[in-house]
């Protein structure tokens, strides 16, 4: 029987050629497993490292064969179960993610409506300052804008935020909740 052949991988050389006669075919058979050439390379040359510090236990070449051959597919079923793993947590992140944007989003447009809706109620002055503001123009802009004072555009934000205070007072509960939900 071939494989009943005595070997001694304690020599350097012997493991040299060991390594090189196997190191293609557990690759390819690595690769059955896992469907990626550089992790199974990768998993090879480990299970080559553990049978160089287990040299000792081993006289002949099935023992060999069969310790390869089985650690690579250990390591391989391992690496699968490693990828699943991370890729439920991604999974799992990826849905909380959506969950929380989607969430994010409706409190955002909501807030947004009942903001417009009270800006509605501005006399139009005041309301072209506060839209122009929303639209993130500093007062200069806005001056330049409308052609009004800087000054003016002041004057107008005290009285937008002044009134928007009075008609939002009844929606502190709610953004109070929507900032609570955010989180």
């Amino acid at each position: 029987m071939a494989d009943a052949i005595k070997v001694d991988i304690t020599d350097v050389k012997v493991f040299r050629r060991l390594f090189d006669d196997f190191y293609e075919p557990l690759c390819i058979f690595g690769e059955r497993y896992v469907g990626d050439a550089e992790c199974v390379a990768d998993l090879v040359q480990e299970c080559f490292i553990r049978l160089w510090q287990r040299r000792e236990d081993f006289e002949y070449l099935h023992q060999l064969k069969g310790f390869l051959y089985t650690s690579v597919k250990n390591r391989a079923l391992n690496e699968l179960e490693h990828r699943k793993i991370k890729l439920g947590y991604a999974g799992k992140i990826l849905e909380q993610g959506e969950e929380s944007f989607f969430r994010d989003h409706v409190i955002e447009e909501e807030a947004y409506r009942i903001l417009r809706q009270a800006i509605e109620q501005l006399p139009e002055q005041t309301r072209k300052v506060m839209l122009l503001a929303l639209e993130g123009k500093d007062n200069r802009e806005i001056a330049e804008t409308l052609s009004m004072a800087v000054g003016t555009v002041h004057t107008h934000k005290k009285i937008a935020y002044k009134r928007l205070r009075e008609f939002l007072k009844g929606y502190y509960y709610l953004f109070t909740f929507l900032l609570y939900l955010i989180r």
